[in-house]
């Protein structure tokens, strides 16, 4: 049964995912055309990327195992997916814009749907990131992170992939990396056209869900506690 407190929360929630589904929506594409047009942005994020996957390594492995399965089941695709992002920074370094002037759809969507699922995920971990520390530092108590459990987890991996995976598609479909450098601007104008639905539809959803798959654990969890209370 859905609670008002869950209409709530899950509005605010989800225009939240609007905004951020939309912002992310602009950084990709933004990441997406200085990556193909300049040889140092191309070296910057490549140098970035495989930082950044460094880094996600780094956090998965050094955190304290918890329940066995459950952070195993964190883990896996974590590490997957930031294996992802250090392929995607070897790309950057071999990816120079006349090398891919003129190549067909069937070779270069699939490097720009790599790319763009590389940058969508590296922006949502951090964001995640940031706004699970700054919950932690302003709250008083010691209070449950914004995303924790493994079904939040996946949920926020798979809309990963999902919305990176649609900017890249769009974008190398739509060569927008092969307008002349006085076109591209319109050009990513007509890409966000389509690209900006779809970050915020998928923002908002996974805002309203994240805060649905919240509840339902807190109400699991009063449940089970309330019994094991009785049973003491």
């Amino acid at each position: 049964m859905v609670s008002p407190a869950l209409i709530f929360n899950g509005s605010i929630s989800g225009f939240v995912g609007v905004l951020l589904g939309i912002i992310i929506s602009l950084i990709v594409n933004c990441t997406l055309v200085e990556i193909s047009i300049s040889s140092f942005f191309s070296l910057y994020f490549g140098v970035l990327f495989i930082v950044v996957g460094g880094i996600i390594l780094w956090r998965i492995f050094s955190q304290e195992a918890g329940d066995g399965m459950g952070s195993t089941a964190k883990r896996e695709p974590l590490t997957a997916f930031a294996l992802l992002i250090i392929a995607s920074g070897v790309i950057c370094f071999s990816l120079e814009q006349h090398w891919y002037r003129g190549l067909s759809a069937v070779l270069k969507v699939p490097l720009y749907v790599t790319l763009g699922t590389s940058v969508a995920f590296a922006l949502t971990f951090s964001v995640v990131d940031l706004v699970n520390y700054s919950l932690g530092f302003l709250q008083v108590s010691v209070a449950k992170p914004f995303i924790e459990s493994s079904s939040q987890v996946y949920m926020v991996l798979v809309a990963s992939l999902v919305m990176g995976a649609i900017f890249g598609l769009i974008f190398g479909v739509m060569d927008v990396e092969d307008e002349v450098s006085y076109q591209i601007r319109l050009a990513l104008l007509r890409e966000e056209h389509y690209c900006y639905p779809v970050g915020a539809l998928l923002g908002g959803a996974i805002g309203f869900a994240n805060e649905y798959i919240r509840e339902e654990e807190e109400r699991r969890g009063s449940v089970l506690t309330k019994g094991y209370d009785d049973d003491i």
